[in-house]
């Protein structure tokens, strides 16, 4: 096991070396007169743009918020703000397909909300944020298939994506409908290694997906629906940021254009999730987006260039709330063991379920 982690840490310096190399040579490439000419073009509306994408994360948070029972929601809006900035910072630098931070986001909302009621409402927003994605993507690709005359592979390589998209989220909500937290662990339990320490985590999988059940059972479809919304606003930050940037850097450019550019730039990165931070290869595909489209490969670099910076300033608020909580234990995130001798039911004697009496 030790070797095996080794070897995927080698593997990822490399992917990063090689991104920053991708980089430079990108930079080299199209040469950095054209590129500095365009950023000066966008100036200071970065740190405008940097600060108008708040809106995007509250939104993000809005759509967890709305699926916590109000009991639990009362003045705490803004802590779990800071919850949720800690989990998208594990996701973006983490290659896990944007699930690595949501153990962390469990861990750090555990005290307010209870581990069980966490990871539940976790789930469900999951669902939620990645069912207003496929949304988006179907729409983002009707405007780019009626608006403009696409390269058979790359209409080929977006409807696969969609399609797997599609039969993912068909199968995650049979899956969360059915329960899924407790047959995880059961085939995990196989490997004799791991059935002991799984055992002590039995009583919290059938809890989870008893709130989850009941969420779902419970008619509970207006939360949900809510949780969708506000995560599409928060895909839509996004889109609004690439709208901005190119009325500055091609004036003449529409909604159609952003439209499309933020559609193809999202599916082509989400097929390489694996690279730690898509350092190189988000670039790479904002440029090549933007060739694709008839825009100057200079403005794809500035419009890469100003996204990546805006990326980074908004890790930063969850880097400080991870260090607040865990300090130099960052390398070593996860579930803490569950108590023995403590029942689940104890621990979480007062953490109400799931309610459907929601505003």
């Amino acid at each position: 096991m030790h070797r095996r982690q080794v070897l995927r840490q080698l593997a990822n310096v490399g992917l990063v070396v090689a991104g920053v190399a991708l980089i430079a040579w990108i930079l080299w490439a199209v040469g950095w007169p054209a590129i500095e000419a365009n950023l000066s073009v966008i100036g200071g509306w970065f740190v405008a743009l940097a600060a108008f994408y708040v809106f995007a994360e509250l939104a993000f948070t809005a759509g967890w918020w709305v699926l916590i029972d109000r009991q639990l929601r009362h003045s705490k809006f803004m802590r779990l703000f800071g919850v949720y900035l800690a989990s998208h910072t594990i996701n973006y630098l983490i290659p896990s397909g944007n699930f690595a931070g949501e153990p962390v986001r469990a861990d750090l909302s555990r005290e307010t909300l209870g581990l069980s009621h966490a990871l539940a409402s976790i789930t469900v927003h999951k669902h939620a944020e990645f069912l207003s994605q496929w949304l988006f993507l179907t729409a983002g690709m009707a405007v780019c298939l009626t608006q403009f005359d696409l390269s058979t592979p790359m209409k080929l390589a977006a409807a696969a994506l969609l399609g797997g998209l599609g039969v993912a989220l068909v199968l995650m909500t049979w899956a969360l409908r059915k329960g899924s937290f407790l047959p995880m662990l059961h085939w995990l339990a196989r490997w004799r290694l791991l059935a002991s320490r799984l055992q002590s985590y039995q009583p919290m999988a059938e809890a989870i997906d008893a709130n989850i059940q009941t969420f779902y059972s419970s008619k509970q479809g207006h939360c949900f629906a809510a949780a969708t919304g506000w995560c599409l606003v928060g895909w839509c930050g996004g889109l609004v940021e690439t709208y901005v940037i190119l009325r500055l850097l091609s004036p003449t450019a529409g909604w159609e254009t952003a439209v499309a550019v933020e559609t193809l730039a999202m599916i082509l990165n989400s097929l390489l999730v694996f690279v730690p931070g898509r350092i190189g290869i988000a670039e790479g595909v904002r440029v090549g987006v933007f060739v694709l489209l008839g825009l100057p490969a200079a403005q794809g670099v500035a419009y890469g260039l100003v996204r990546r910076g805006r990326e980074l300033i908004w890790i930063v608020p969850g880097l400080v709330v991870l260090l607040k909580r865990y300090g130099g234990r960052l390398g070593r995130l996860g579930l803490p063991e569950a108590p023995s001798g403590t029942s689940l039911q104890e621990r979480d004697s007062t953490i109400p379920k799931f309610s459907a009496d929601r505003g």
